[in-house]
């Protein structure tokens, strides 16, 4: 007699069955994630995406505020890009935020450095040094401009009495003085946050790597440079684009404390986009001023966030 035949396995499912459960899976899976982000979708569209539709639509109209509107087309950016005053507005804007930015980061690096290691009383040494980014920029200018009033002010008699300045000079009569005492404001206010942001970097370093740095005799200055800071280069570029459109889009400041002064020589590039809107009245020229502003923080940064994501 023959021997029987092996026992039959059962039949495997089908692979289109289990390609079909798949789909079905990421279809669910898709379908909660759209549900997650459909509220913040909702919110961008309805504070970013429209408002920035209906500017651009505006920046083709002469728009006054008092009559009808009527298509101008690209009018509104040819007189922009030959407004000489315009010119000026982004020339200062761009050097403004270039010092700031420059002066900030050194700054905040030397905080976050000296109050990084661990000694009495450093908690409210921190405090006290963030304490400025709880005040709106609005009110932190008015402070300055009252401290730095040439008759009351406690600024101008603490520089005379250290032999820094003439007594009853007026600071914001000359436009160097001026944007001096707006960029000291801005670090003021802003690098506290800058701080915290590299103090968090720097906590985030193993302290192995710096173990062995002073087992080989590397020097604070080695180590700084060779270990500190590359390895917080993201908090580096974060505090960086964070800076940069804080400091070009800059408006209560001037606002505040210059009024565009001494001479529209501290007019920025928000500020003219102010004059346009506010004083002149004539809402579809700002609005191309604005589309203008946008293309610009775009440029600045986008290149920026490639730099903080990328590896190299």
């Amino acid at each position: 007699m023959t021997a029987a035949a092996p026992p039959m396995k059962p039949a495997t499912q089908p692979s289109a069955a289990r390609a079909t459960r798949r789909s079905r899976q990421r279809m669910r899976e898709n379908a909660g994630g759209w549900a997650l982000a459909a509220p913040s979708a909702v919110l961008l569209a309805l504070f970013f995406l429209l408002p920035l539709g209906l500017t651009i639509w505006m920046s083709f109209f002469n728009w006054p505020a008092f009559g009808p509107s009527t298509a101008v087309g690209v009018k509104n950016y040819s007189q922009i890009l030959s407004d000489p005053k315009f010119g000026h507005a982004v020339a200062f804007t761009v050097k403004y935020t270039v010092i700031t930015t420059v002066l900030g980061l050194v700054v905040s690096l030397v905080l976050a450095l000296l109050v990084r290691p661990k000694f009495r009383l450093r908690t409210g040494i921190r405090a006290l040094l963030f304490a400025p980014v709880t005040i709106g920029m609005a009110p932190a200018g008015l402070l300055w401009l009252s401290m730095s009033n040439s008759r009351t002010g406690v600024l101008p008699t603490l520089a005379h009495d250290l032999g820094l300045a003439k007594a009853g000079v007026d600071w914001f009569a000359r436009p160097s003085t001026t944007l001096a005492i707006v960029i000291v404001m801005t670090i003021w206010k802003t690098a506290g946050l800058a701080m915290l942001v590299l103090i968090i970097g720097m906590d985030s370093i193993p302290g192995e790597v710096y173990e062995a740095a002073r087992l080989d005799g590397a020097s604070a200055w080695s180590t700084l440079t060779r270990i500190t800071m590359p390895l917080i280069r993201r908090p580096l570029s974060l505090v960086m684009l964070l800076t940069v459109s804080t400091t070009f889009l800059g408006f209560d400041q001037f606002f505040t404390m210059t009024k565009g002064g001494p001479d529209n020589s501290t007019v920025t590039v928000v500020y003219y986009l102010y004059n346009a809107a506010f004083v002149s009245l004539n809402r579809g020229y700002a609005a191309a001023v604005a589309v203008i502003v946008v293309v610009i923080m775009a440029a600045i940064s986008i290149p920026q966030v490639w730099l903080q994501r990328g590896k190299s």
